[in-house]
């Protein structure tokens, strides 16, 4: 791999051929919902981002958040317990990004030109951005015991995560794919089937070093409790316009700070 900087991180598959041509993927992608690229750290960069996320998490700031199932404010045309206000809980710690070193693994995979080409082919982009605040371009999210993330649709259209450390048992990815719309409008009925656990989801057995992309805002999704053990993900967040902050609500919700 001619740059330097990204040398001994990927796994063994993840060669400049294979960034070369992201497209080949995206049918996938749109069909199911989700990519996983198993192993897409080999063994060396995840001990060394283990070892990393280990020392940062002193630093990390612990949050707990309630929200309904789309991210938005409550809607009194509804009922407190209607599947459009229900209230959904979420608790970690998390990492903002100023705290990542900048010769941090992660950061020179988030600046590298050769995978951020790889993305915007995948997912026929024009052009990624980072934040314009210091905090939100990448996270490192720590669930402990008892940690987990409630159902949501995400703001982006695609998630990007990668797993560094997985727990022993729970923290369990479920999803259901394309299933935000019907008739072009909120599917409030199957939303409330999956609230009442009436219906099951497209659970995920990634493992550690896995990269998932995942179609964040059609797909709702949550991650289960961690029974035992610990589990430590990293997004990589990017915007289809420059100069873009994430909103004060949120930065003081998970970093705890605005800047």
């Amino acid at each position: 791999m001619n740059d330097s900087r990204l040398k001994n991180i990927f796994g063994d598959t993840y060669t400049e051929d294979f960034f070369s041509n992201g497209s080949r993927f995206r049918d996938t992608l749109n069909e199911k919902g989700i990519l996983i690229f198993k192993s897409f750290i080999g063994s060396s960069g995840l001990m060394a981002l283990q070892e990393e996320a280990n020392m940062l998490k002193e630093h990390s700031y612990k949050s707990s958040s309630e929200y309904n199932v789309y991210i938005s404010e409550h809607d009194n045309s509804f009922s407190k317990n209607s599947p459009r206000n229900r209230i959904m809980s979420t608790s970690k710690k998390c990492i903002p990004n100023d705290l990542i070193p900048k010769e941090s693994i992660l950061q020179r995979i988030y600046d590298s030109h050769l995978v951020k080409s790889f993305f915007l082919d995948l997912l026929d982009k024009d052009e990624l951005y980072p934040y314009e605040d210091p905090l939100s371009s990448i996270n490192i999210n720590y669930y402990d015991k008892g940690d987990a993330l409630g159902w949501h649709f995400d703001n982006s259209d695609y998630t990007i995560t990668l797993l560094v450390k997985n727990c022993k048992k729970g923290g369990v990815y479920e999803f259901f794919n394309d299933m935000r719309y019907k008739d072009g409008n909120e599917d409030y009925d199957f939303v409330q089937k999956i609230l009442d656990n009436e219906v099951s989801g497209i659970k995920v057995n990634s493992f550690e070093g896995d990269l998932m992309i995942f179609k964040g805002s059609k797909s709702i999704h949550q991650v289960t409790a961690v029974e035992e053990g610990e589990r430590i993900l990293v997004t990589f967040n990017y915007n289809e316009s420059r100069g873009v902050s994430l909103s004060e609500k949120s930065r003081k919700t998970f970093f705890g700070r605005l800047k």
